[in-house]
């Protein structure tokens, strides 16, 4: 039987490999645009979602508002997002951001970055192997934040 320190250990290795190894290889784009981790969170949230409010963003990263309409309006000078009214409110000034094209394919092309490198990373596992990962990483995604909808815990 596993120790749960080992696997938190083991998760530690994971996770830190893929903040800091696999984001450093496909970050090219990102740098050249000279857009920081929080201009890239917006867009990742709004790619997920469709589109988002300023209240929305503020929320979901944990920062005040008025640093989210700060860093909207330089991603509109970017031409990275849009601002249009909310039509579903009757406030004029409820705004909503929705991504560009540019911004679109700048996520793409980010994730498929990150799809080439675990792709490449994991290229030598055995089909046995490759099926035990599968279920190893089934499990975590019930357990994340984000993970499997159907069976998230929370």
């Amino acid at each position: 039987m596993t120790e749960k320190s080992d696997v938190i250990h083991n998760l530690k290795l994971i996770y830190g490999y893929g903040y800091t190894k696999v984001f450093n290889d496909v970050t090219d784009s990102i740098t050249r645009m000279h857009i920081s981790k929080t201009q890239m969170d917006i867009m990742q949230f709004i790619y997920l979602n469709g589109h988002a409010t300023p209240s929305d963003l503020a929320l979901e990263l944990n920062v005040q508002r008025s640093a989210i309409t700060h860093t909207v309006k330089k991603l509109i000078q970017k031409n990275l997002v849009r601002s249009e009214g909310n039509k579903m409110t009757n406030d004029k000034r409820s705004k909503l951001i929705y991504m560009t094209r540019d911004s679109e394919q700048l996520v793409e092309e980010f994730l498929d970055k990150i799809h080439h490198k675990i792709t490449t990373d994991i290229g030598i596992l055995t089909k046995e192997e490759e099926e035990q990962l599968y279920h190893a990483t089934m499990t975590i995604l019930k357990y994340i934040p984000g993970g499997t909808p159907d069976e998230t815990h929370t």
